[in-house]
């Protein structure tokens, strides 16, 4: 599913994101631009829920590009949403969601991991998602692109809509939110 925006992300999250029962994880290369679109959305999100989070409603993790290094953590919870850079035929802004079943389609875009997504399916027990992007730029160097940038604020934004409305925000949105 392509979403553009980070109220239909939103949408989706509050379908998929259980409280106690979720861990997102960061995955990808921070070193290959665009490919760290998941470790940057992972740090992001886990330092906003470290300071304004009144529970632990997620387990948030980054796992760069050792994905298969988290398997207990990904196994100790009932659902798991990846985030990470993917190859899908949609603007680099905007977002995909892919459940269990659709990731080995794209196995060929999750970028830079020494075992792919797909492989690593057999050994998850959880429900698993990816949230992810198109990278722009997948060349040694750091920081995204602004088309990535902006699909981290979405997806950040959405992420944080979740959880306020899960009552797991100790502040208003409107103030952990400025952008």
């Amino acid at each position: 599913m392509v979403l553009s925006s980070a109220e239909e992300l939103a949408k989706l999250l509050k379908e998929i994101v259980v409280p106690g029962e979720t861990v997102v994880v960061g995955v990808g290369s921070e070193l290959r631009c665009d490919d760290g679109f998941g470790v940057y959305l992972a740090r992001s999100l886990g330092s906003l829920l470290a300071r304004y989070s009144t529970r632990e409603c997620l387990v948030v993790v980054e796992a760069g590009t050792a994905l298969e290094s988290y398997l207990d953590v990904l196994n100790s919870k009932r659902i798991s949403i990846l985030l990470d850079a993917v190859e899908a035929p949609l603007p680099p802004s905007d977002i995909a969601v892919l459940y269990r079943g659709e990731i080995p389609a794209y196995r060929e875009v999750l970028t830079t991991h020494t075992i792919g997504i797909d492989a690593l399916l057999n050994f998850i027990e959880s429900d698993v998602y990816v949230v992810g992007t198109r990278p722009m730029r997948l060349d040694v160097g750091l920081g995204v692109s602004e088309p990535v940038a902006r699909a981290i604020r979405k997806v950040l934004r959405a992420f944080l809509e979740v959880l306020d409305s899960h009552g797991c925000m100790e502040a208003p949105l409107s103030r952990v939110w400025r952008v």
